[in-house]
């Protein structure tokens, strides 16, 4: 009985330990912050992807310019606007995800009547820089 005293105490404060660092990971662990020059360069890639996406999605002709606009944050694109028809939203969808840094694509556009089934350029290589 003398001996299962010390190895119950032992886990205890193994068990303990391990919770006190579960616990100082919730609440201070994680990544360091950002330095200033990292925040620079992330703001740059945003950008440059932000353009991209947008370009894409003007010379779709089943968009049209200006409907949609996108905002960018960490590689995540929120795409905002009207899309006139579930096939032009599906190929606003494709186009934003197809941009190289993009993470993830958020629709917070509204769905206007109009066609459920268009041509859609999205898969071809595209480039901001480049004429459509």
């Amino acid at each position: 009985m003398a001996r299962l005293l010390p190895k119950t105490v032992r886990m205890m404060m193994v068990a303990a330990t391990a919770a006190l660092v579960q616990g100082c990971a919730l609440f201070g662990g994680g990544e360091p912050p950002l330095t200033p020059a990292q925040v620079q360069e992330r703001a740059v890639q945003e950008e440059a992807i932000r353009r991209e996406v947008e370009a894409r999605l003007d010379a779709e002709p089943s968009i049209g310019a200006g409907r949609i606009r996108a905002e960018v944050n960490d590689g995540d694109v929120h795409l905002h606007g009207a899309a006139p028809g579930f096939g032009a939203l599906q190929c606003a969808l494709a186009n934003a995800g197809l941009v190289p840094g993009v993470r993830l694509v958020v629709d917070y556009m509204t769905l206007q009547p109009g066609p459920s089934r268009v041509t859609c350029l999205a898969p071809r290589v595209f480039s901001a820089s480049a004429t459509p």
